[in-house]
C-alpha cells in the first residue's frame, strides 16, 4: 500500500502567502529591483517525503490492498508532518482519505485544525471543513485565521471560502482581514481575493472588491495603501499610490495627490536596474494651483552608467516651476530648506593609482525675495586629473597630484566669467613609529587664469571687481609643510578603577610665500570655519581661488581616559590653538586683515559618564578679547531603545543662540511619548516643534504627530500625521518615520522594540 502522505506543507504556506498577500500589496516603502532579465523561480513544488508512515490508534483494523479504518486518539505521522483526528478512513483503490472528529495538522510550529477532511493523495483534490489554522512566518511571526472551507484543486492550487487573517495573538482580534473568496494558484504564481475587508476594534476601515497578487515574494503590480494627511499650506490631503511592476529590473509608481486647497497633483516614478547600469525618472505635475494660479512641476532624472571596469558616468537633472515649490508642497525640512537644485553629467576614468572626470555642472537657485543669493557659477566644463603614488622607489616617498580645468559661466549676465587651470603636485615622507609621528611635505601651487574681456569689470561670486578690473594671470606658490605628533600612555586609578591615559601632543607647521591675488576673481572658493580639523590643513579657504600666504604652527594636545576593563573611552579632553609669524596679506574682497598673531583657542570635551549618559562640548574662546565666539553643549541620556532624552545648546556670536531638545520615553504600557523643541533664543522664534505618541498593541501601532516648521525666515508650516500600522498587512495614513528619524536623534518605531509593552518610566 502506498503511503498516505498528504501534501500539508503547501496548504500551510498557501496560509502564510495569503497572510502577507496585502503586506507585499499594500507596503508604502520602497519596493527593491532585481538586476535580473528573467522572473525569479517559482516556490518549490511540494514533495511526497521518503520515509515511513505510522498510525497509532485506539482500534485499528481494514483489508489489505483495499482499505484500513483507525478510530480513537488516531495519531498518522510521518518526518515531517502529523494528522490527529477522532476517526480516519484511508480507500486504497481510489486513494482516497477521510478524516474526522477535531482533525489537527501539524507541521513544525504551524497547525491546522478542522472537524473534517477529505482528500484525494495523488490528485491532491478534497476539501478540509471548518478550517482554523496557525502559522509562522520566516520572522517567526503568528499568523492565523479561520475559513469555513478550503478545497484542494488539484496540485499547488487552492481556495477558500469565509476566510480571515491575523498577526494578533489569540484571544485578540483587534485587526481582522476577511475575505469571502480566496484562490491560490501556485502553477501561475498568482492569488486572488475577492470582497476583502478590513476591520479594526471591530470596526470596517478598508474595502476592495477584489485583489490579485504574486505567491511567490514577487513585486505585484497594484494600488498601495493610502496615505492621508493636513496642514495650512495645502490643506486636508489624499494620496493614492498605484505600483506597476514591469520587470524584475524595472517598475513605476503613479502617485495622484489631492490637496483641498490647490487641487489635483499628479507624480510619477520610473526605475530601472541593469548590471551596467541604473536610475531613476521623477515628474511631478500640478495643472491649476488653486492658490498660487499657475502650473506647477518637478522633473527630475538620475542615471548612473559603468562602460566598463575603467569608464564610468552619471546624469542628475532636476528642476522645478518656481522658486517656493518645496516650501508650498513638501512638509520635510531636507525639502523646504533646499536652494540649489543640481544639474550635472559626468563622465569618469579610474585606472586604480590615478583617476580622470569631465563634468558639465549648473544649478537651479531658487530665490526668497526677502533674502536673495547669488547663484553659483556653472562648470562649463570641468575637467580634473589626480594621482596617488606610495612608498616610490620602496624608501616610503609619497607623490600626491591634483589638477583640474575649469570654464565658468555665469547666467545672469552681469558677473565675470572665464576658465582658471590649477595644479598641485606635492611630495612627503612618512616616518611613523609606535610612539610618534613625522612628516614633511613639499608642494606646489601653480593657477592660471584666462578670463573674458568683457566682463572683466564685473563682479565675482562675492563683491565688484577692483579698480581696474579683474586681470588674467599666472599664480607660482611653493609650500613646505611639517606635521609631528607623539603618543603618550601611563597607569593610573582613580576612584579604585584603573585607567589608561594617554597624552597626544601634535604640532603643524606651514609655509607658503606671499603672492597678490586681489586681482583674481573668485568663482567658487569661500572661508571655511575655525575648526580643530581646518587647522591642520595648508589652506585655510575652501577652493583654490585664493591661497593664503602663511607662516604659521599650529599646536594641540589630546588626553583620553580608557577604561581598562572594558576599554570604553571615559573622557577625552582637546584643546588648539594657530601660532602666526607674519601677518595676513591675502584676504577675500571686502575682509579685513587679521591682527592677531594666534587665533582663537579651541577646545572639545567628550565623556560616556556610565552606560546611559553621554556629553560632549565644543567652543571657540577669543583669548584677546576674552570672549566666547561659539560653542556647543550636548548629552544624551539612553536607557535602551525606546528610551533616550537628548538636549543640546548651540551659540555662534551674532547670528546662533539655539536650545534643542528631543525625546522618546515610555510613558504607559504599549504608549510612548514623542517630543522636540528646537527655539532660537535669538530670534525669539520656534525652528522647530513637535509632539506625539506611539500606542504598541503588538500586532498593530497606531502614531499620531504634531510638528511646525520654519520653511523660511518669514513662514512656517504645519501638519499633522496619524498613521495605524497593522503589523503583516499595511500602514494606513501618511508616514511620520523619516520625520521623527531626523527630529530625534536615536529614535526606534515602537514596533521595532524588543519589548512592546514597554514598563513606564523608572
Amino acid at each position: 500500500m502506498p503511503p498516505a502522505v498528504p501534501p500539508f506543507p503547501r496548504l500551510l504556506l498557501s496560509l502564510c502567502l495569503a497572510a502577507a498577500c496585502l503586506e507585499a500589496f499594500a507596503a508604502s516603502d520602497t519596493m527593491p529591483l532585481k538586476s535580473s532579465h528573467s522572473l525569479s523561480h517559482s516556490a518549490q513544488k511540494g514533495q511526497q517525503v521518503e520515509g515511513p508512515t505510522h498510525v497509532d490508534a485506539d482500534q485499528l483494523h481494514g483489508r489489505d490492498g483495499e482499505y484500513f479504518e483507525a478510530e480513537g486518539k488516531v495519531v498518522m505521522r510521518n518526518l515531517r508532518e502529523s494528522i490527529e483526528a477522532d476517526w480516519l478512513h484511508y480507500d486504497q483503490p481510489g486513494d482516497e482519505a477521510n478524516a474526522r472528529g477535531h482533525v489537527v495538522l501539524i507541521q513544525d510550529r504551524d497547525r491546522l485544525e478542522g472537524s473534517t477532511l477529505k482528500l484525494k493523495l495523488t490528485d491532491n483534490i478534497g476539501d478540509i471543513k471548518d478550517a482554523r489554522y496557525s502559522v509562522y512566518n520566516n520572522a517567526g511571526q503568528l499568523m492565523r485565521g479561520q475559513a469555513s472551507i478550503i478545497n484542494l484543486l488539484g496540485p499547488d492550487r487552492y481556495a477558500m471560502t469565509d476566510a480571515t487573517y491575523t498577526t494578533c495573538p489569540v484571544g485578540n482580534d483587534d485587526w481582522v482581514m476577511k475575505m469571502d473568496d480566496l484562490q491560490l494558484d501556485y502553477i501561475s504564481s498568482v492569488g486572488s481575493a475577492r470582497q476583502v475587508r478590513v476591520e479594526y476594534l471591530n470596526t470596517p476601515i478598508l474595502y476592495t472588491p477584489w485583489l490579485d497578487f504574486s505567491l511567490d515574494n514577487k513585486r505585484k503590480s497594484g494600488f498601495l495603501a493610502p496615505t492621508y494627511g493636513a496642514t495650512n499650506e495645502r490643506g486636508l490631503e489624499v494620496i493614492l499610490p498605484w505600483y506597476w511592476n514591469i520587470a524584475p529590473n524595472r517598475d513605476a509608481t503613479i502617485t495622484p495627490r489631492v490637496m483641498s486647497k490647490r487641487g489635483l497633483q499628479v507624480g510619477g516614478e520610473f526605475r530601472y536596474l541593469e548590471p551596467a547600469y541604473s536610475g531613476e525618472v521623477t515628474l511631478e505635475l500640478l495643472p491649476n494651483d488653486q492658490v498660487s494660479n499657475n502650473t506647477r512641476y518637478l522633473g527630475k532624472i538620475a542615471h548612473r552608467q559603468r562602460f566598463d571596469s575603467h569608464w564610468s558616468g552619471n546624469l542628475f537633472y532636476e528642476k522645478v516651476s518656481d522658486n517656493t515649490y518645496f516650501t508650498d508642497l513638501s512638509s520635510l525640512v531636507s525639502q523646504t530648506s533646499r536652494v540649489n537644485l543640481l544639474q550635472e553629467g559626468n563622465l569618469s576614468y579610474n585606472a586604480g593609482w590615478w583617476q580622470a572626470t569631465g563634468r558639465v555642472q549648473g544649478y537651479q537657485t531658487l530665490q526668497n525675495p526677502a533674502a536673495p543669493i547669488v547663484a553659483p557659477y556653472q562648470r562649463l566644463p570641468q575637467l580634473t586629473l589626480s594621482a596617488n603614488r606610495n612608498n616610490l622607489t620602496n624608501a616610503g616617498l609619497n607623490m600626491e597630484f591634483s589638477s583640474e580645468f575649469v570654464s565658468f559661466n555665469q547666467t545672469s549676465g552681469n558677473h565675470v566669467q572665464g576658465s582658471r587651470l590649477y595644479a598641485y603636485p606635492s611630495i612627503s615622507l612618512p616616518i611613523n613609529t609606535p610612539y610618534s609621528t613625522f612628516t614633511p611635505r613639499l608642494g606646489w601651487h601653480i593657477t592660471r587664469y584666462a578670463l573674458d574681456d568683457s566682463t572683466r569689470n564685473m563682479m565675482d561670486n562675492l563683491a565688484a571687481a577692483p579698480a581696474g578690473g579683474f586681470s588674467n594671470a599666472t599664480r607660482s606658490l611653493p609650500t613646505f609643510s611639517m606635521d609631528t605628533g607623539l603618543f603618550l600612555e601611563r597607569e593610573m586609578t582613580f576612584r579604585d578603577s584603573a585607567y589608561t591615559q594617554t597624552l597626544e601632543p601634535r604640532a603643524y607647521y606651514v609655509y607658503i610665500p606671499y603672492k597678490q591675488q586681489a586681482s583674481i576673481p573668485v568663482f567658487d572658493s569661500g572661508v571655511s570655519d575655525l575648526s580643530l580639523d581646518q587647522m591642520f590643513r595648508e589652506n585655510q579657504y575652501i577652493g583654490v581661488d585664493r591661497i593664503n600666504d602663511a607662516n604659521q604652527m599650529t599646536l594641540a594636545v589630546t588626553s583620553r581616559f580608557l577604561e581598562q576593563g572594558s576599554g570604553a573611552e571615559r573622557l577625552q579632553v582637546t584643546l588648539g590653538q594657530r601660532y602666526y609669524f607674519a601677518d595676513q596679506k591675502v584676504t577675500f574682497p571686502g575682509v579685513t586683515p587679521r591682527s592677531r598673531n594666534t587665533t582663537d583657542l579651541l577646545a572639545q570635551v567628550s565623556s560616556q559618564v556610565n552606560p546611559k549618559l553621554r556629553l560632549a562640548s565644543g567652543l571657540q574662546y577669543n583669548t584677546d578679547t576674552n570672549s566666547l565666539v561659539r560653542a556647543n553643549l550636548g548629552g544624551t541620556w539612553r536607557e535602551g531603545p525606546g528610551r533616550l532624552f537628548n538636549a543640546d545648546y548651540r551659540y555662534t556670536q551674532g547670528s546662533l543662540n539655539q536650545i534643542d531638545f528631543s525625546a522618546q520615553w515610555p510613558l504607559a504600557p504599549k504608549w510612548h511619548g514623542l517630543a522636540r523643541l528646537n527655539y532660537s533664543i535669538q530670534e525669539s522664534r520656534l525652528v522647530e516643534g513637535l509632539a506625539g505618541f506611539e500606542y504598541n498593541a503588538g500586532c498593530w501601532s497606531l502614531r499620531g504627530i504634531v510638528q511646525r516648521l520654519a520653511t523660511s525666515q518669514t513662514t512656517a508650516s504645519s501638519a499633522f500625521f496619524l498613521q495605524l500600522e497593522l503589523n503583516g498587512l499595511t500602514k494606513l495614513g501618511p508616514n511620520p518615520l523619516e520625520v521623527l528619524k531626523r527630529s530625534i536623534t536615536g529614535y526606534v518605531p515602537s514596533s521595532e522594540l524588543a519589548t512592546p509593552y514597554s514598563d513606564l518610566a523608572r
